[in-house]
Order: structure tokens, then C-alpha cells, then sequence
């Protein structure tokens, strides 16, 4: 004690012989070197709070324009909110190429983000949208009048937009920019409102086509909108069996162009999450291949339902251009549903015990697709979940109630639950450590910390079919050379992918009679639960709206709220159901 004492009087001695200059300037260095390390996160902060402002700005105008030309078409034409959507194109085409000569230089990439059937399905509907906008213009090119033109011209503007934005997600949607945060964060997030003001505008100009439809078929609806004066693409009357081929053509592609806006807003929502983001160079990645093998019941069960589906679609078109007062129809379309959703929700139910009675750790990791994936479930559910609620109101109040009515509210229940219950089951299988990292760690050659940032550019793929799991040896030589600095990382990488498959076949045998028929049942009861869900996106995407033909909610609430609440819910519910079949399928491919 008597040392420490000393030993401190020394400290404080010479602390008091110090010049006060040189305390002084001690002190504002170290000021300085904080103020420095703290001084990237206000920028930082600053960034996105200005990118995100612009974006809902952007959002807010052209939903107010898109209003008013629905409901004030005198004041405000509906060319005006085309013009709008050419500038807000022309903008991002401008930034698209002016940041595609700093594309070249990104330090990092997520491979987590732009999973391939994610930038599959964007290609897809993507081109499927060029095809609509080549249908348009065709169709928009017979008339001479001054709206025929600017939508032809807007028809061309949208297709080169759609495939300048389609090339950017597809080769860059994985990247994490370092270089010009600023203008990129301001171009992705104006790029972003620009595809939900064309959303918008789909959405609206989609769904006033069918209620115009329904309309001009139900001799009963005695209810008159303002909605009946604005005019879209079915306002026209052909004169040519081209026009009339075209006008079809149109009315068929519209899904696809919604769903294509969503899913593009989703990815580079991801992009702009990733900008500034660094992601360790030694960290392992699996790499999933689709493999059906040894899978049955849930392919079978789900190609059943798909025929049935697609039969009870056709039937239920048909029988409701023919007459639309007819309940049979309905029953068909009710009780098909009804089946469907509670074989779903019991799947559901079983997948989320799977995943609880499993081993298989939760996974923590920092994975901004991952929590934009919960979101947009949850978001996507509120459309369908809103509809449910106000049918069972509206039916439970009347009391003049017909068979029909009953298979609807059973109908409109089973919504909800399914809803429920599938979130459940797809959040628990995104939140579970994948089996490739699982085995890993088992093998004992790589702590669970080595697995808890993203992998970069070149890590380690593994291929992971049925209980093997084979490195390849050029990502293991690309490993060696990455992991140079770090040795100690590097060695845990290399020893876990060197003995990886001498000691899996071990683990697989060991675990087998465990693990085996767990993770067997879950790909099934996922695969099963992706073809029901693609067969529930092509039925109401494709023009099956029994709540429009009904009539027993429109009755009770008014044609404009009932209206409204559709028109904000059904595309919300396509978006859901092919949203939820992505997530599934990657349930599918790590269990």
C-alpha cells in the first residue's frame, strides 16, 4: 500500500510539473480524435434522413396526382400524372448512368441479398412488362388524339425504364457502395418512389377496369361514382381485330407489371440499406441448390391443387361473364378455397412445431433482407386481413343471410388464421441457422462466432443436397488467398472446409435417424405450401374477385368505401402470396 501511494504522489507530481500548454494541447487532441471517430455517423444519419425525405415527397405528390385525376378528371387529366412518371423515369435513367461508371469499384458484396429466384422473378416480370408496354403502344398508336400520344410515348418511356432498372438488379443488387453515398442513397430511394407511384397507378387503372366491368354485367347496382368518369385503357372502342387483341393482351399483363414494381422497390430497399456497409473477407457462405429428390407427397398434393385451382378459376370465369346472379360460382370458388386454406394452415401449424422441436439454433445475425422479408409480410398481410374483417361485419349484420354468405364468412376466417399461422411458420424458418453452418459448427472447427457477419465476394460456397454437403476446392483456394492477413480466421476457415468432408458423412450418419425425418417433412410441407400460394397468386391476380360480384358487402357499406378498401387490399394480397412463396422457397432450400 505504502508503494501504490508513492507511486501515485509521483504521478501527480509530475502531472503539476507539466506545462499547462501542454496539457492543454493534450487535451484538444484527444477532443479532437473523439470528435473524429464520431464524426462519419452524422453524415451518415444525415444521408438517409435526406434520401428518405425524398423519397416520401416523391411518394405524396404522385399519389395526390393519381387521386385527382380518378375523382377530378375536369381539373386534373390523367396525361398530367404520365408526365410526372416520365420526368421521375428520365431522373433515374440519369442517375442509373452516371453511377454505372462507379458500379466497377464496390469493396464488398452481400450475398444474402438478390437471391437468385428473387432476381429471376424480376427478370421475369420484367420482361413481361416491356411485352405489356409494347401492347400499349400498339394499342395507344391507333388514336390520333392528344392522349393516345403521350400514352404511347409514356408506354415507350416505362419500357426503357423497366430495363435499365432490371439491369441494375440484376448485376448489382448484391453490392454495398462506399463511393458517392449521398447521390446513390437520393438516387436508389427516388428510384424507389418512382416504382410505387407506377404501382399506384397500375393498381388504380387495373382495378377501376374491373369494377367498370362488373358494373356494365350487374343490372342491380343501383349506385352511381364519380368513379365511372375516369378513363383508361378500356375506355377506347376498338375498331380493328388488332386494337381488340391488343386491349386483351393488356388486360392479361397487368399483374405482372404490379408484381414487378413491388419486388424492384424490395431490392433496392436492400441496396440502400447496404451502402457504406463492411462485411468480413474470412467468413463462410453456403451456397443452396434446388434438389426435389426423395420429395413426394408435398409436389404431388401441391400439383393436385394447382389443377384444381387453374379448373375452378376457368369454370368460375366463365359462369360469371355468362350470368352473374348465379350462386354456383361462388360455392365452387368458396369451397375450394376453404379446403385449400385449412390443409394450409394445418402445414403451417406443423412446420412452426417442426422448427420448435428442432436443435437447430436461431440465428441472430445482422441481415437487413432478412428483416425487410418479416416486414413486408407482415405489411402485405394487412391487405387480405382488412378485407376478412370487414366481410364477417358486414355478414354477421345482415340478417337476411344466404348460403353463399356463410361459405364466405367460413371463407373470410380462414383468412385470417391462414394468415397467421403461415407467418408464423415462414418468420421461425428465416430466423433458424442454416444446416450447412450447423454442421460446420458441430464439426468443431469453426465457433459460432466466425458466423455472425455476411460473407463477401469470395467465400466459401458449399452445396447442399440431401445430408452432403461437398466444398469445392476453388473456393477453398480462393479462401487461402483472402485469409493472408488474418491467419487465425483463415485457419478455421480452411480446416473446417478441409475436414468438412471427411467428418460430414460421419455427422450425417450420426444424426440421420434424428434429423433426417424432421428436416424430410419440412421440405415437403414447404414445397407444398409454395404451389398453393402460387396457385392462390393467379387466381385473384388474374381476375377472380368474388368480393366485387357478390354484392353483400357493397350493399351494406357503400360502392365507394367497399371501393376503396378492395382497392387497397387485393394487390397488397397478390403481393403477399407470391412474397410468401419466395420465402418459402428458401425455407425449402436451407432445412
Amino acid at each position: 500500500m505504502a508503494e501504490k501511494e508513492e507511486a501515485r504522489t509521483d504521478v501527480a507530481g509530475i502531472q503539476a510539473n507539466l506545462p499547462k500548454k501542454l496539457i492543454l494541447e493534450n487535451f484538444k487532441s484527444g477532443q479532437e480524435s473523439k470528435r473524429d471517430r464520431q464524426s462519419p455517423v452524422a453524415p451518415e444519419k444525415s444521408s438517409k434522413l435526406l434520401s428518405g425525405l425524398l423519397a416520401m415527397n416523391v411518394v405524396f405528390l404522385g399519389a395526390a396526382f393519381i387521386l385527382s385525376a380518378i375523382f377530378n378528371q375536369a381539373s386534373v387529366p390523367g396525361t398530367h400524372v404520365l408526365i410526372l412518371l416520365m420526368v421521375l423515369s428520365a431522373l433515374d435513367m440519369g442517375w442509373m448512368m452516371f453511377h454505372q461508371s462507379a458500379a466497377h469499384s464496390v469493396p464488398h458484396q452481400d450475398l444474402h441479398a438478390g437471391a437468385i429466384w428473387l432476381r429471376g422473378a424480376v427478370l421475369l416480370f420484367g420482361i413481361c412488362s416491356v411485352v405489356l408496354d409494347v401492347f400499349k403502344t400498339g394499342y395507344f398508336f391507333q388514336y390520333s388524339n392528344g392522349g393516345g400520344t403521350v400514352k404511347a410515348v409514356y408506354s415507350i418511356v416505362e419500357a426503357i425504364f423497366i430495363s435499365a432498372q432490371t439491369y441494375l438488379l440484376w448485376f448489382h443488387s448484391k453490392d454495398c457502395f462506399h463511393t458517392r453515398r449521398n447521390i446513390t442513397r437520393c438516387g436508389l430511394m427516388l428510384t424507389i418512389a418512382t416504382d410505387l407511384v407506377l404501382w399506384m397507378n397500375a393498381v388504380t387503372d387495373d382495378s377501376i377496369h374491373v369494377e367498370l366491368e362488373v358494373e356494365e354485367q350487374t343490372a342491380h347496382n343501383g349506385n352511381s361514382t364519380r368513379l365511372s368518369d375516369y378513363i383508361n385503357i378500356t375506355a377506347y372502342s376498338c375498331q380493328s381485330e388488332l386494337c381488340t387483341i391488343f386491349r386483351k393482351c393488356v388486360v392479361i399483363m397487368y399483374p405482372f407489371n404490379i408484381e414487378y414494381c413491388l419486388i424492384s422497390s424490395t431490392m433496392l430497399y436492400i441496396m440502400w440499406t447496404n451502402i457504406g456497409r463492411t462485411i468480413d473477407h474470412h467468413i463462410t457462405h453456403a451456397s443452396y441448390k434446388f434438389r426435389g429428390f426423395g420429395l413426394v407427397l408435398g409436389p404431388l398434393l401441391g400439383l393436385v391443387v394447382i389443377i384444381i385451382g387453374l379448373c375452378i378459376f376457368i369454370l368460375y370465369q366463365i359462369e360469371i361473364s355468362t350470368d352473374p346472379s348465379q350462386p354456383k360460382p361462388f360455392v365452387q370458388f368458396y369451397v375450394f378455397h376453404i379446403i385449400l386454406l385449412s390443409v394450409m394452415s394445418l402445414c403451417s401449424l406443423a412446420g412452426t412445431a417442426i422448427h420448435k422441436l428442432g436443435e437447430r439454433h436461431v440465428d441472430t445475425k445482422e441481415n437487413p433482407t432478412r428483416s425487410l422479408d418479416v416486414v413486408l409480410l407482415q405489411v402485405a398481410a394487412l391487405g387480405p386481413l382488412c378485407i376478412s374483417y370487414f366481410s364477417i361485419v358486414a355478414i354477421v349484420s345482415t340478417h337476411l343471410r344466404q348460403p353463399v354468405d356463410i361459405l364466405n364468412l367460413t371463407y373470410s376466417m380462414l383468412i385470417i388464421i391462414e394468415h397467421i399461422l403461415q407467418n408464423l411458420f415462414i418468420i421461425e424458418g428465416l430466423h433458424r441457422q442454416h444446416v450447412a453452418e450447423e454442421l460446420c459448427l458441430r464439426s468443431g472447427e469453426m465457433s459460432e462466432k466466425d458466423l455472425t457477419t455476411d460473407p463477401q465476394q469470395e467465400a466459401l460456397p458449399l452445396e447442399v443436397g440431401n445430408d452432403v454437403h461437398e466444398p469445392t476446392a476453388a473456393a477453398t483456394l480462393n479462401t487461402i488467398t483472402d485469409g493472408q492477413d488474418e491467419p487465425s480466421n483463415a485457419n478455421g476457415v480452411i480446416n473446417c472446409s478441409s475436414e468438412l468432408d471427411l467428418r460430414t458423412s460421419q455427422l450425417s450418419l450420426q444424426t440421420n435417424s434424428k434429423f433426417n425425418w424432421k428436416r424430410k417433412l419440412l421440405k415437403e410441407i414447404s414445397m407444398f405450401m409454395i404451389m398453393s400460394n402460387l396457385i392462390l397468386w393467379i387466381i385473384p391476380a388474374f381476375g377472380a374477385h368474388p368480393q366485387f360480384e357478390n354484392g353483400l358487402e357493397k350493399r351494406f357499406y357503400g360502392f365507394s368505401v367497399w371501393f376503396a378498401i378492395l382497392n387497397l387490399g387485393l394487390p397488397l394480397g397478390v403481393f403477399y402470396r407470391m412474397h410468401a412463396a419466395g420465402n418459402l422457397l428458401e425455407i425449402h432450400l436451407t432445412a
